[in-house]
């Protein structure tokens, strides 16, 4: 709730608005309510004050940003804490808590990750992060075939082509290389964009493959 009112506020002072201007002159005050945190709105409040704010009411929210900045900023404890911190407590924020504590760490053991194929990724990361090269291949080569996301199959390759270097294994590098490769060549940006599934179906993960493919397609035309 108070994440929300953080970000409520934000967005109306970016837009250079009254509490009235986006609830109404009767709203104004429950608008505030919202915004310190004691109040909680409906759906239906947050649909107008989202249109009123030109956003969405997932932008408002925004605990899906926040937890995808937690996982980016993973090695950095502080500021990876400081996002989960603002999010409401789950097994996957208690893991990344724990996970990032051992990446500044040493004293912090590394704690076994749960059978979720980014969290293995994401801890296969850090174990490396550490110089615990031999760990971070186990579970990096472990994990590959249970990846089946194209995009984050692409950053595990990468991830284990940083781990052969580091263990001087030249062909297992060379391996990856061409994988990497080859998963590259098969975003084809205008396939993506004509099989991007209906709303109902629409992930993160959808949108994020079209962008990274409409650069590729770019880099080809400089």
């Amino acid at each position: 709730m108070e994440l929300l009112g953080a970000r409520l506020r934000q967005r109306r002072r970016q837009m250079k608005l009254r509490q009235g201007d986006v609830a109404g002159t009767h709203s104004g005050s429950f608008l505030s309510k919202v915004e310190n945190g004691v109040a909680q709105p409906s759906l239906s409040n947050l649909r107008d004050w989202s249109e009123k704010l030109e956003t969405t009411a997932g932008e408002l929210l925004g605990e899906h940003l926040i937890l995808e900045a937690a996982k980016q900023s993973l090695l950095m404890t502080r500021k990876c804490h400081s996002y989960l911190d603002r999010l409401r407590p789950s097994p996957t924020t208690h893991f990344l808590k724990e996970l990032s504590a051992s990446a500044t760490a040493l004293s912090v053991s590394v704690p076994e990750p749960p059978c979720d194929p980014e969290l293995q990724h994401l801890t296969a990361k850090v174990l490396l992060h550490r110089g615990m090269v031999q760990e971070a291949k186990e579970i990096a080569e472990r994990t590959l075939p249970l990846t089946f996301a194209p995009l984050l199959r692409i950053h595990h390759l990468f991830l284990l082509c940083q781990i052969y270097r580091e263990l001087a294994e030249t062909s297992g590098e060379e391996e990856v290389k061409d994988a990497v490769r080859a998963a590259l060549l098969e975003l084809d940006h205008y396939e993506l964009l004509h099989k991007l599934p209906d709303a109902e179906a629409l992930s993160a993960n959808d949108l994020d493959l079209l962008t990274v493919s409409a650069l590729i397609q770019s880099r080809h035309c400089l």
